[in-house]
């Protein structure tokens, strides 16, 4: 009896003492390292554009464009994995740097490290594979929660890509579990693709630590088109500034879409203010859940506005994927990052933001079909009514809201 309670206090003293040493990591490294991040600007150019919401479609689109491709093909995923679909991708990118193209594959470390195993085939076939977020010491919590989250691809300095799609069964619909894949994706050709050739060519040369030879030849002189897009890359800062302004200029409507809610208090407090001068706030949330936290501590933030009017509905058919909100109707926020804490105050991400009225209205659209015909209205007593379980895990949920 005496040898298990000493064993039990030991086992309390280690998690103790471990949880402080992964909290002072964190805390310490937000301290120093936070303030060294790299600001940005939003950067305007004028494009053409095509909108995608299919996985199949863009994919296809996306190979077309890489067969295409006659210097070289840069492409930054968050998670990317070599299963029927991914070794597909993989064998056209060894096929394109056999016939002399410079094939560059950047994933980050954590979410796409089962792809080290294909590290030896690829490098044989000529194409680079670099890793990017690698764990560090010191502060290895704090860098473990950096994560590249961003979605690129750019072709030859002309042709670039953009947004909530990864590469993997999933994104196609082929995983039982989570049903029918449902995102979008940007592709843009003018004067915004040197600004994702830019962001690239950044986030390669950190994680490979190698630099890229003649630059300018990833430059090459692009055409102006007709629609307005602003975008900016951001890593783990700035990002809620860019969201408040957007937020705070709604005059009549906000719809929000996106596959986690978790914002911070500034942002809450942006919707309700925007509430309470009369804007519509319009939320598209996933029924279906793929982390354990995010959704219950949804629910924290979600209620107060519910009650203030809000209207909620969640996606059932399938898993709702796209990063999206629409202001007043006439401009739109599309990109990599989600509406919640990771994206704004952790993950690197890229964002765009256009009141190109067709695309507006195409994102729209779209969106309010999803809302129509593939959604549930959740109301404020069936939110209060849930069980106490479900109310006890919100609560706990929420204590990882900044990681969440």
């Amino acid at each position: 009896m005496h040898f298990l309670l000493a064993l039990l206090i030991i086992i309390l003293v280690l998690v103790v003492l471990i949880s402080a040493a992964i909290w002072l990591d964190i805390r310490i490294g937000l301290k120093v390292k936070r303030p060294l991040i790299h600001a940005r600007k939003a950067v305007t150019g004028f494009n053409r554009f095509r909108y995608f919401t299919n996985g199949h479609e863009l994919f296809k689109e996306m190979k077309q464009t890489i067969e295409s491709a006659r210097h070289h093909i840069h492409l930054s995923f968050f998670i990317f994995v070599a299963d029927e679909v991914g070794s597909e991708w993989l064998e056209l990118l060894k096929k394109k740097a056999e016939e002399g193209v410079e094939v560059r594959l950047l994933v980050d470390a954590l979410s796409s490290f089962a792809l080290r195993k294909k590290r030896a085939e690829l490098v044989h076939s000529g194409v680079q594979l670099a890793f990017s977020e690698k764990p560090m010491f010191p502060f290895t919590f704090y860098f473990l929660n950096r994560r590249n989250h961003r979605k690129l691809m750019i072709i030859d300095g002309k042709f670039g890509y953009f947004g909530g799609f990864n590469v993997s069964r999933d994104y196609i619909g082929r995983n039982s579990k989570m049903g029918p894949w449902h995102d979008n994706h940007l592709k843009i050709e003018g004067e915004s693709v040197p600004v994702l050739q830019r962001l690239f060519i950044e986030d390669w040369q950190r994680a490979s630590k190698t630099d890229l030879p003649n630059k300018d030849i990833y430059f090459p002189n692009v055409t102006k088109g007709p629609s307005p897009l602003a975008l900016i890359g951001t890593d783990g800062k700035q990002l809620e500034d860019y969201f408040a302004k957007e937020l705070s200029s709604a005059r009549t409507s906000i719809y929000i879409a996106s596959p986690y809610f978790v914002p911070s208090k500034r942002l809450l407090n942006v919707l309700l203010d925007r509430m309470r001068s009369g804007v519509a706030v319009t939320i598209l949330l996933p029924q279906k859940k793929d982390h354990p936290l995010v959704q219950p501590a949804s629910f924290l933030y979600l209620e107060p506005l519910v009650k203030r009017g809000a209207k909620l509905f969640h996606f059932y058919q399938g898993f709702y994927h796209s990063k999206l909100f629409v202001i007043d109707r006439n401009r739109c926020y599309l990109g990599t990052a989600n509406f919640d804490q990771r994206s704004l105050f952790w993950n690197s991400e890229f964002s765009g933001f256009t009141t190109d009225p067709g695309l507006v209205h195409q994102a729209l659209h779209n969106l309010e079909k999803e809302i129509k015909d593939k959604s549930v209205a959740v109301t404020l007593q069936q939110i209060r009514k849930r069980s106490p379980f479900a109310k006890l895990s919100s609560r706990c949920s929420g204590w990882f809201s900044f990681f969440l």
